[in-house]
């Protein structure tokens, strides 16, 4: 069977990894256990992960690269595999865990980086919590999911019925042998002479098609549309663009999720289109505090590119996005118009095929270009800081017999970024993860109070407006300066108007 090998953009994620920088995705959630049904422990997590990854092989691979860099790595079978070294407990199955602690533990296992010599996830435990709770942190690669795939890889831990049985034995699985160095480099000249000639023939049936002619000249306008707006502009110089260091922080806050979809009904947006104007709203209260004038940051949206047939595809299916952040912007009501309007103009121009088009380009750059590219589209000049929106599911699921309450996500910080912000939607409640080094941005434990602001005064936009709701209406366009001394033109921002 041939070895399945890692994209361009899964790739990439490897390649701004770095010793401050470590690239996994992850959550920390809390179950509360359900009536009758034995507590969670070590060993019976272990039983039931150790059943089920007979049958995810994704799981139980590591990576394997080719000499001398010639092509990119694939996924092969751990010979050393053991759940014992993927699934470890911050405490005693006994033991009586402080809130405060199980979170100091889960920064303390966020900031360590997944061996790149395993399978690259792990799982802790917390079995007991003083709250009645149980807590669980899962870290996985960012080579190996994006967020939305992370999600399907997370339900394949967690069971939709409470009573799921653990199985007593696991299946069996023999890993195949590890390929040598020299199997791995004529494999990935193989590789890369099939992709030559599909290339060739594609653009051979493409010179016999108009039609075809006709969407490439299109993909090419949207890219170029993305080369100008997103990626030639760079991103202004901010406070959360720093120098950063190994540790890493992750605080929330979760709320309740149908006033912010009433929010959304109401004034005509989108719910990711709330979710930014509360994270602006956040962030300009963090530079008010910190005493820092607010200014306009530029976002990294991920943006998921699966198709209804790839939903449970591991790999990264994303384009990215960018959007002016407006925390300049002192009302709740001008800062969710702002971004609407953002958000609107980059769908209208489908800016997210053209970044997709760009992510694509990166596999037919030589191996050093491919470095130099993967690090720009990762600094401080591309963008500010990453805001990703994860839609969960919207059932109960459970982690043996424990239902889930909440998860806040995490999101990886690249080199110069010292916050990131991931969004996440369970059932009734959404949550906001603010993930971030504590060293270089000592202010991050006054966020989640601030997003609990900045949502509140977006809700009351409905609450004084109930009888009419409010309307869009245009402000008057202004000129701005950059942090660099150029000078843009800002186009008619939409506000709101009661």
């Amino acid at each position: 069977m041939p070895r399945t090998r890692l994209s361009a953009l899964d790739a990439s994620f490897l390649r701004v990894e770095s010793p401050t920088a470590h690239m996994h995705v992850a959550w920390k959630g809390r179950f509360r256990p359900l009536p009758g049904r034995p507590l969670p422990t070590l060993e019976l997590l272990r039983r039931s992960i150790a059943a089920r990854v007979a049958h995810a092989e994704r799981f139980r691979q590591r990576l394997a690269f080719p000499p001398g860099g010639l092509g990119e790595p694939v996924w092969v079978d751990d010979e050393h595999f053991c759940v014992e070294h993927h699934v470890r407990a911050f405490s005693a199955d006994d033991d009586v865990l402080d809130r405060r602690d199980f979170d100091a533990l889960a920064d303390r296992a966020l900031s360590e980086p997944l061996d790149r010599r395993r399978a690259l996830w792990r799982v802790h435990l917390a079995p007991r919590l003083d709250d009645g709770t149980v807590g669980l942190v899962m870290q996985v690669h960012h080579a190996m999911v994006d967020g939305q795939s992370a999600v399907e890889l997370a339900l394949l831990l967690l069971d939709v019925a409470p009573d799921a049985e653990v199985p007593d034995t696991p299946v069996a699985w023999r890993p195949a042998p590890a390929p040598s160095p020299t199997r791995l480099a004529v494999e990935a000249l193989a590789d890369a002479g099939a992709e030559s000639l599909r290339a060739a023939r594609s653009a051979a049936r493409t010179a016999r098609s108009p039609r075809a002619s006709v969407r490439i000249a299109d993909t090419l306008r949207r890219t170029a549309l993305t080369l100008g707006e997103d990626v030639l502009r760079p991103a202004p110089s901010s406070y959360v663009n720093v120098p950063i260091g190994p540790r890493r922080t992750l605080v929330h806050h979760t709320t309740a999720l149908g006033p912010l979809l009433e929010l959304r009904r109401r004034l005509h947006v989108t719910l990711n289109d709330v979710c930014l104007a509360a994270v602006a709203g956040a962030m300009r209260e963090l530079a008010l505090r910190g005493g820092v004038a607010p200014a306009p940051m530029k976002v990294m949206v991920p943006v998921s590119r699966r198709g209804a047939d790839e939903a449970t595809d591991l790999g990264n299916r994303i384009a990215f996005v960018f959007v002016e952040l407006p925390v300049h912007l002192a009302r709740a009501a001008d800062r969710v118009a702002a971004v609407h309007a953002a958000t609107s103009r980059f769908k209208r121009d489908d800016r997210a095929s053209g970044g997709e088009a760009l992510l694509g380009a990166l596999g037919v750059l030589p191996e050093p270009l491919r470095d130099r590219a993967a690090r720009l589209a990762a600094s401080p000049r591309m963008y500010n800081m990453v805001v990703s929106n994860v839609q969960g599911p919207r059932f109960p699921v459970h982690l043996l017999g424990c239902e889930l309450l909440e998860a806040a996500p995490v999101i990886p910080l690249s080199d110069g970024h010292a916050l990131s912000v991931g969004i996440f939607s369970h059932r009734d409640t959404i949550t906001f993860g603010a993930y971030a080094d504590p060293t270089a941005l000592p202010d991050v434990a006054d966020l989640p109070g601030a997003l609990s602001a900045a949502l509140l005064a977006l809700q009351g936009l409905v609450s004084r407006g109930r009888d009419h709701g409010p309307r869009l209406a245009y402000v008057a366009p202004e000129v701005r300066d950059h942090a660099d001394g150029t000078r843009f033109d800002r186009e008619p921002v939409q506000a709101l108007r009661r």
